[in-house]
């Protein structure tokens, strides 16, 4: 029993686990930004958590059960398989979907859906994992959209083309994650009859593919920091973008694909950018509260709600929790 128990915990990649929960989370932060937002359901946000702890591991028991991982995996290391993986991949799935409906509909649906694209990921009888398009579909939707519009819902707020284009930068940003990752497991894809990137083009072109997705995210995300639609301070960070295309670049140039090591470092240095970027814009959050200034996204230049408010010589933000919206207010009435 020990011995089942320490594999299916080894098997669920637990290292993996706080960049699955920063995906829920950034997507919460985000809808709290975006509309000024005072902190609300944050312990709708513990349970979801939980909840896509039980989806993590039910996609790697279902994704090992298919593999019969026997070389290096990404924050994981091989063990023997236990019997009956399969369906304890399945039942944590399902235990995943029934405690996120608890934190509401939309987070719930987005769970059920991730489990869906596991299953069709990793179920002997479609193998989308190394299908060419249906491997990039799952990590993108799955990690890229679906985890983050959880965290998201749980706000309770309309989307906006802000939002949307802030979606679509983080799939951007998880399918170069996506093919960094495959980038050193070309001779196991190839033995299983895989279709993935690293097996059509190798692993050059595995990691070509994660440096396109990587510089479109941060060339259109600094794009918007630009013209005002995220906060300009971000465009201090630019400069790491080039720091982590050296690395893979770097990384490229190693033969075999390299090895685990190399997407692992790969993976914590996207995770230092994302976290300057979040203090860089915290930062210029109480910059403009210290100077009684619009704050988050109703302070940018551009792409704000339209219910955005303005300062008058006299007036200062009073924050209003029922609606989360800034509202002025005269100090000689209040």
């Amino acid at each position: 029993m020990r011995s089942t128990l320490y594999a299916l915990w080894a098997l669920s990649r637990p290292r993996l686990v706080p960049y699955v929960l920063c995906l829920l989370a950034v997507g919460m932060a985000w809808a709290h930004w975006d509309r000024a937002l005072f902190l609300r359901n944050f312990s709708d946000l513990l349970v979801l958590s939980v909840g896509w702890i039980a989806l993590h591991a039910g996609t790697l028991w279902l994704n090992a059960a298919l593999d019969q991982d026997e070389g290096e995996v990404l924050f994981g290391e091989p063990v023997p398989l236990p019997p009956s993986l399969s369906a304890y991949g399945y039942a944590a799935l399902l235990l995943g979907v029934i405690i996120s409906v608890q934190a509401g509909w939309i987070a719930g649906g987005c769970n059920a859906a991730c489990a869906i694209l596991a299953v069709l990921y990793s179920h002997p009888a479609t193998v989308w994992k190394g299908h060419p398009i249906g491997g990039p579909l799952v990590n993108g939707v799955g990690y890229g959209l679906l985890s983050p519009m959880a965290g998201w819902s749980l706000a309770q707020v309309p989307p906006n083309p802000r939002t949307l284009i802030a979606w679509g930068l983080g799939m951007l940003g998880i399918l170069s994650c996506y093919f960094a990752a495959q980038a050193f497991q070309h001779d196991e894809d190839a033995a299983r009859g895989y279709r993935t990137l690293v097996v059509t083009h190798g692993s050059a072109g595995a990691l070509l593919a994660a440096r396109i997705c990587l510089g479109l995210a941060y060339f259109f995300g600094m794009g918007m920091a630009a013209i005002g639609w995220f906060p300009r301070i971000c465009l201090l960070a630019a400069p790491l973008w080039w720091w982590i295309d050296r690395g893979l670049l770097r990384w490229a140039q190693k033969p075999d694909g390299g090895a685990e090591a190399d997407a692992r470092q790969f993976a914590q240095r996207v995770l230092i950018a994302v976290l300057v970027v979040l203090a860089l814009v915290f930062g210029e959050y109480l910059r403009a509260s210290l100077a009684r200034e619009p704050v988050a996204g109703l302070g940018t230049v551009a792409g704000h709600p339209a219910d955005r408010p303005r300062l008058s010589s006299r007036g200062m933000l009073k924050w209003e929790e029922r609606t989360g919206k800034v509202l002025l207010t005269d100090p000689q009435t209040r």
